[in-house]
């Protein structure tokens, strides 16, 4: 080799380390920031917290409660505690029962449903991407059952817990297996 090929050898193995160089910098910011993105979304994160009462299951109630009352009306009052007496139980509220027992269809079910639907399709989910899935479909189980429950009152005039809970339970079901088949066919 003469000294012309040998610059215009060391110019292109500079050129491509450069090269080299850039992508290994592109792919390092990658990593950062899907680092980061992956960090904040396991960091747990409460932004409101409802109290709904009405849903409460109390079993026992003693103490002293006192509303609206200043240190100084406390000084004229009897004491009104209330003795220890257990409640009688009471069954949850008809939506309560079904989120949680949809909740409970989704996590047991829905991987399989979903790893079923996936083969059918031949289409490859991974667990993180089945995972995402599900959170994302008991997320709106609140909401369908609302959907559910709006229609059967509207359209088929049920009244009794006992034809409503399995009536949504259903429709929710079959809803959830032809949402996730519509969702694998159009996958690509």
């Amino acid at each position: 080799m003469n000294g012309a090929d040998w610059s215009s050898y060391i110019y292109e193995l500079h050129a491509h380390v450069k090269e080299q160089d850039k992508k290994i910098q592109e792919l390092t910011q990658k990593l950062e920031r899907l680092e980061t993105n992956l960090n904040e979304q396991q960091a747990n994160h409460v932004e409101k917290i409802e109290y709904k009462f009405d849903q409460l299951k109390i079993e026992n109630l003693n103490g002293t409660l006192h509303i609206g009352m200043s240190p100084q009306d406390l000084n004229n009052l009897e004491d009104l505690n209330i003795s220890d007496q257990t409640l009688p139980p009471t069954s949850p509220p008809l939506k309560q029962q079904l989120v949680s027992e949809l909740s409970n269809y989704v996590r047991e079910e829905g991987p399989a449903l979903i790893h079923e639907l996936s083969k059918e399709y031949e289409r490859n989910i991974d667990k993180h991407y089945k995972e995402v899935l599900l959170h994302d479909i008991t997320n709106q189980l609140p909401s369908r059952i609302g959907f559910y429950e709006k229609k059967a009152l509207d359209e088929n005039n049920m009244i009794d817990d006992s034809e409503l809970h399995p009536y949504i339970s259903n429709q929710i079901k079959k809803e959830i297996r032809v949402s996730l088949n519509a969702y694998m066919k159009k996958l690509d």
